[in-house]
């Protein structure tokens, strides 16, 4: 049996996924634990691999009420209202508490309940590579139910219907597990959460001075981690009573430091102490503001069974759908108020795979979700594949009158032609699959929006393969990396889903094309000069020099597109335009390993890794004097 076991985790999601192939089950909001029983012992293991059974000793009944010599479960402890309702700051003072004396006390007046939701190991067989709804049916076969001690509840496809009923009886949310799914230590997108309560672990990075008759402090100064940085997200200073108080106070006096833990310092700071960020709260909140936030945050809760750097902004990212398509020639269906016609439905776009036109615009349904906001509000320039990859595709840039009514379109005057242009907009679900159905495999936006056409929010680092190996693209992107560290800006690596790599720098949009071209092409200057034998230079392709980049810093030009986050491109393989973490961006990286086949499970997994892009400007004023003395 093992020693210890790290607990699958869950993906957050909006909605409910669709399908009969899901189980639904109350999210309970607890203490995760892992109940390892021998010999009618009990072992329980926090999530952080910490003994945690001491402090419910209510629970030793549990190998009395397990028909095995050696089982492992998996299930979450927690304490229930009057209503039946699980609440996190009942249980907080169990899990704050080691006095046996007040151990004994509490398990008396507050007992805990502990259900068990897996099972994954019994009688020297290890169950995690069989079906979840094959491991539920021997967890209810042994499992005899008790006051403290329950199985819990799973309602087949009725994701809707239970969510619903969640909401009326205040509960925290609910769990989505594939049935199909096997147990993994990770977090994963078999496992979806849907939250009614918005909240989260926040890492406690300080404390601010108490205000009025408040004793010991007046908010924990909160935050999250991002590529292994600490950003500042709020305080919060509302959920405390006196006591609360001063346990946190004793808790934080030991990690005070001189030194700001954060990535860049809150503002405005006065009164500020700083922490190491050792401490993890648990805290309820409405929402997330546009510059990222918390909006009315109440505390709940210390975190012990949840290490820092695990505290991170939960985004919510689509839950996997059903299939919008099926196997037909044609269909007519409702999307978001629009009727829709997918016409040739079965026509071959990718010969080689055997993808047809349906499997593409069910890829583009499947990601809607996270594509449209780096589509919106930006004109598109249309490349229509109407008999697939292999065969004449033409551009489209002029919106003529045959297309739906409904679409938005804006005419834009052109620098090239004399009369303007009538570009077409994806604003919403049913205009992307509208473009898709015409051809359009991949979509190309402007990098810059209505209301500031002339001003982009990104600058692109376009790096393009000169007939070399993709790990020189690879340090290309890297060299660019260490120079944008060096002059403290952050910059977000994808695939183009071709042979190159993007990087978008996301600013304000206060600059002009020109003045993004300029810092771009900086950057390139700077790269080239610290290692000139990877890159080359001349404009013109057929003077430049093979097994090189070419470092495009142009393409940051007022109505140029590029190839968007999340597009299929029309290349062999299908492959999809991914975003990448910095850490992904290393030897070995072959583009061709993201495509139609395998993209939404990773984008299920990671969610928009480019949500920075949008949600995260920066201003280029100091960055472009770092800029400037790296370029002397």
């Amino acid at each position: 049996m093992p020693s210890a076991i790290e607990p699958m985790k869950a993906q957050i999601a909006e909605r409910p996924p669709r399908g009969d192939g899901w189980l639904f089950e109350v999210k309970w909001d607890g203490v995760r634990a892992i109940a390892l029983i021998e010999n009618e012992s009990l072992h329980l293991q926090s999530r952080t691999g910490n003994r945690c059974e001491r402090q419910y000793p209510e629970l030793a009944v549990i190998p009395h009420q397990v028909a095995a010599e050696t089982a492992v479960l998996d299930g979450e402890i927690a304490v229930l209202d009057a209503k039946g309702v699980s609440q996190f700051h009942l249980i907080q003072p169990r899990i704050m508490n080691a006095d046996p004396n007040s151990v004994a006390h509490m398990a008396r007046s507050t007992p805990v309940v502990y259900f068990a939701f897996d099972l994954l190991y019994l009688n020297g067989y290890d169950l995690r590579g069989v079906h979840l709804d094959e491991r539920r049916k021997l967890l209810e076969q042994i499992v005899a139910p008790d006051p403290v001690f329950r199985i819990s509840t799973v309602f087949p496809g009725a994701g809707e219907e239970l969510l619903e009923a969640a909401r009326e009886n205040g509960l925290e949310g609910l769990i989505a597990k594939r049935a199909t799914s096997t147990y993994e230590s990770k977090r994963s997108s078999e496992w979806i959460k849907i939250k009614i309560v918005t909240q989260q672990e926040f890492a406690i990075g300080g404390f601010t001075e108490p205000q009025g008759d408040r004793a010991h402090f007046g908010a924990l100064v909160l935050g999250v981690y991002d590529g292994g940085k600490l950003n500042w997200v709020g305080n919060v200073g509302t959920g405390f009573d006196q006591k609360t108080l001063a346990y946190l106070a004793s808790r934080l006096k030991p990690l005070i430091v001189e030194k700001c833990p954060f990535a860049e310092r809150p503002k405005p700071d006065r009164g500020m102490t700083w922490a190491k960020p050792e401490l993890v709260a648990q805290v309820k909140f409405a929402n997330w503001t546009q510059d990222n936030r918390l909006r009315a945050p109440v505390y709940l809760g210390l975190r012990e069974d949840v290490k820092p750097a695990e505290a991170v902004r939960e985004d919510a990212v689509a839950a996997p759908p059903a299939e919008l398509l099926a196997d037909v020639k044609e269909a007519t269906l409702e999307v978001d108020g629009h009727t829709l016609k997918f016409t040739n439905l079965k026509k071959v776009f990718y010969p080689d795979e055997g993808y047809a036109k349906r499997d593409v615009i069910n890829y583009y349904d499947a990601v809607s979700a996270l594509i449209l906001p780096h589509l919106k509000d930006r004109p598109l320039s249309l490349k229509r594949y109407p008999n697939g990859i292999k065969d004449e595709f033409f551009f489209q840039k002029h919106v003529p009158e045959s297309f739906a009514p409904w679409l938005r379109t804006e005419l834009i005057d052109s620098d090239h032609n004399e009369a303007p242009i009538n570009y077409v907009f994806a604003q919403d679900r049913a205009s992307l699959l509208y473009l898709a159905n015409l051809g359009c495999i991949d979509q190309n936006p402007w990098m810059s929006r209505l209301g500031s056409l002339d001003n982009p929010d990104f600058i692109l680092i376009d790096l393009d393969p000169q007939e070399c190996p993709y790990d020189m693209i690879v340090e290309a992107a890297l060299l660019v990396k260490q120079v944008l560290d060096e002059i403290g800006l952050e910059g977000y690596p994808k695939t183009t889903g071709g042979r190159g790599m993007h990087v978008y720098i996301p600013v304000e949009t206060d600059y002009a094309y020109e003045q993004t071209r300029t810092f771009a092409e900086v950057i390139a200057r700077i790269v080239v000069r610290r290692k000139p034998e990877l890159f080359t230079t001349p404009r013109s392709v057929a003077k430049r020099e093979r097994n090189r980049v070419y470092f495009d810093w142009v393409q940051n030009a007022k109505s140029k597109t590029i190839a968007a986050p999340y597009v299929l491109r029309a290349y062999p393989g299908a492959p999809v335009a991914t975003p990448l973490e910095w850490d992904e961006v290393r030897k070995g990286l072959n583009p061709r390993d993201f495509n139609i086949a395998n993209a939404c499970e990773r984008f299920r997994e990671k969610g928009d890794l480019f949500a920075g892009v949008l949600k995260r400007p920066q201003k280029m004023e100091k960055a472009l004097g770092k800029l400037e003395e790296l370029y002397r």
